[in-house]
């Protein structure tokens, strides 16, 4: 599991300017508001990240995968000299493989992904379909499914979680990061600084999704109440017209597909959500962003960039919702996960990450650093949305398209009632 820190309350949030200018971000507060970039439809982003599920694990056979999917013959060496293939799970909840630094680094094996199976054995090589996933199958079918989009380290939840809202892990590589203890710069900074409106909203038990969420692992957001909104309260902004610039959809053990709960519910969780959006005057200018942490141990044949010390790590699923999202459309362009932060600089206009944080330019601190060996300091991992080889999500999209989409999407079985989601 995540290795949650049950301490640590944190420290007030700090009036961002003072807090910028002590940490030398000269230049991040120069507007006061940023504004949608002109041509651009979308005027919401929302961010939803699941748990632990490689993309060969779930859209590895999918019909309309093309090149993206499992090679025929594919199999993992067993470490006797034989081979052992991809079997077709026969429950949607159970098998938990093994995920963490050493863990994904032993099935990695230095980019020739042949460690699956010696490392995890049969669990890491189970995969879905179509019967198990049709609501995800179905998004893919009418909006973008990213067939080639990595997790950000070869490693587990929250140094992964990290680089989704920092586009940096700062050195750290394990779950053992006690709430309100960073001081870094993340997104909720940059957005805070520019005007732009937000919101976190929590999709279960308090208790649950405090271990999805990383923003309370900053300690100018640790005690900020707008990262704790309950799930009603997304359905009030969608009904009411309310619906914040940028949403983040936090959700906890028994609804994040997280194994070894059952993925269904996971789906009907996202199902909820997405069908309110869909229903609501804001999906017109809309863009639903449903993306994966980690792997989770789980194979994929595609051997991850190596950006640096830290990764990319394995490919993982995002799907991009939206009625300007290319309609079954498998996009192929380089993302990780700070390319969510690259698509709210590019749609909000704002300065990256890369541009204001160079703690991390030369060097890591080696406590908590696996990447360190037991150095003092580690690798350097300054963030990655300043990286030009690495796509902002925009080929995604077709803003020509009409926006009076409405593709009737299948129901899934378990909770379908926003009620049943606060």
């Amino acid at each position: 599991m995540r290795g949650l820190q049950a301490g640590g309350k944190g420290h007030s949030r700090r009036e961002f300017l003072r807090w910028a200018g002590a940490a030398g971000a000269v230049g991040l507060a120069a507007r006061s508001r940023a504004a949608v970039t002109p041509g651009l439809p979308i005027q919401h982003v929302i961010i939803a990240c699941q748990e632990n599920r490689s993309f060969d694990h779930y859209f590895g056979y999918y019909a309309n995968v093309g090149p993206y999917g499992v090679p025929p013959g594919y199999s993992q060496p067993d470490g006797n000299g034989g081979s052992v293939a991809p079997y077709h799970l026969t429950s949607t909840s159970g098998t938990f493989p093994k995920h963490q630094w050493t863990d994904i680094h032993s099935e990695w094996d230095n980019g020739k992904m042949d460690g699956f199976y010696t490392t995890n054995g049969i669990d890491a090589l189970g995969y879905f379909d179509q019967q198990d996933l049709p609501f995800y199958y179905s998004l893919a079918d009418h909006f973008t499914l990213c067939g080639n989009y990595f997790c950000s380290l070869l490693g587990g939840t929250y140094p992964n979680r990290l680089y989704l809202c920092s586009g940096t892990c700062g050195g750290n590589t394990t779950n053992n990061i006690p709430q309100g203890s960073l001081t870094y710069p993340m997104i909720l900074d940059v957005l805070d600084a520019h005007g732009i409106t937000f919101k976190n909203y929590n999709v279960g038990l308090l208790v649950e999704v405090e271990a999805d969420n990383e923003m309370m692992l900053f300690s100018n957001w640790i005690n900020d109440p707008r990262i704790n909104r309950p799930a009603s309260e997304y359905f009030s902004d969608l009904s009411n017209g309310t619906l914040p610039q940028v949403s983040f959809i936090t959700c906890g053990l028994f609804n994040d597909e997280h194994p070894p709960f059952d993925v269904t519910r996971g789906q009907a969780t996202q199902e909820v959500l997405i069908g309110a959006l869909m229903k609501s005057s804001a999906w017109k200018s809309s863009a639903y962003l449903l993306a994966y942490d980690e792997g989770g141990g789980f194979f994929d044949h595609v051997p991850p960039p190596q950006f640096d010390a830290y990764g990319a790590g394995i490919r993982v699923p995002m799907l991009v919702v939206s009625p300007f999202a290319k309609r079954g459309h498998v996009e192929g362009t380089l993302f990780e996960h700070s390319s969510v932060l690259k698509f709210l600089e590019r749609v909000f206009q704002l300065p990256t990450l890369a541009s204001i944080n160079h703690q991390f330019d030369s060097q890591t601190p080696g406590a908590n650093n696996q990447a360190a060996n037991g150095q003092p300091f580690g690798p350097p991992a300054p963030p990655r949305d300043g990286r030009t080889d690495i796509g902002d999500l925009m080929p995604c999209f077709n803003f020509a398209l009409n926006a009076d989409y409405y593709p009737q999407l299948p129901a899934v079985g378990g909770r379908r009632e926003p009620g049943d989601l606060s």
